[in-house]
């Protein structure tokens, strides 16, 4: 189930909740000695960090559109378990950025349809061979054919469709109607 090799980020468990908005995460590349700090909200992402070298701030604006879609790449941890990362997919590796990690597998699911219609991004995926497909190009190769066109019954071919075809109750012409007395099975005297 390995789908690639995890991002830095991926270390702890986080989720950045898409209906409270802005949100602002730090965190620690592990090659790194600075921080990177993310600000996500409705229009795109915020990143900031220093320089290494020259030890000047940096400050990047990346709107939704400059993402390729929300991502989502799972890696096995044990026998039954999957870590699951959820990121703003970037052309370039160091501007993803991360929305979720984590082993909940439904809820991380849910996040992603969410975080996809807010942005207006395609919903991805990040496959063992490390290439980011869509979900409609992952799911051409489980197509096989076109499908089979319905049957048609020749037995209603000139008449009536089938739901009209139902047998409808009779009627006689004559109500039947009963009168007599009301039979009570206890004995009155007791």
């Amino acid at each position: 189930m390995s789908m690639g090799a995890q991002p830095a980020w991926a270390g702890h468990e986080f989720r950045l909740d898409p209906a409270r908005l802005p949100q602002e995460l730090s965190y620690a590349a592990r090659d790194d000695r600075d921080e990177t700090t993310i600000t996500v909200n409705r229009r795109g992402a915020t990143m900031k960090r220093t320089l290494k070298q020259s030890g000047l701030p940096l400050h990047v604006a990346l709107p939704a559109r400059a993402f390729r879609g929300v991502a989502v790449r799972a890696t096995e941890t044990g026998p039954e378990h999957a870590l699951v990362t959820l990121e703003l997919l970037h052309e370039d590796a160091e501007l993803c950025v991360p929305l979720s990690v984590g082993y909940d597998l439904p809820g991380i699911a849910k996040d992603w349809q969410v975080w996809s219609e807010l942005l207006g991004l395609p919903m991805m995926m990040i496959e063992a061979d490390g290439v980011a497909r869509t979900l409609e190009e992952s799911a051409r190769g489980l197509v096989s054919d076109e499908p089979q066109p319905r049957r048609h019954h020749s037995m209603f071919a000139e008449r009536r469709p089938r739901f009209l075809a139902r047998r409808r109750l009779g009627n006689l012409g004559c109500r039947l109607m009963v009168h007599g007395e009301e039979i009570i099975a206890r004995d009155p005297t007791i």
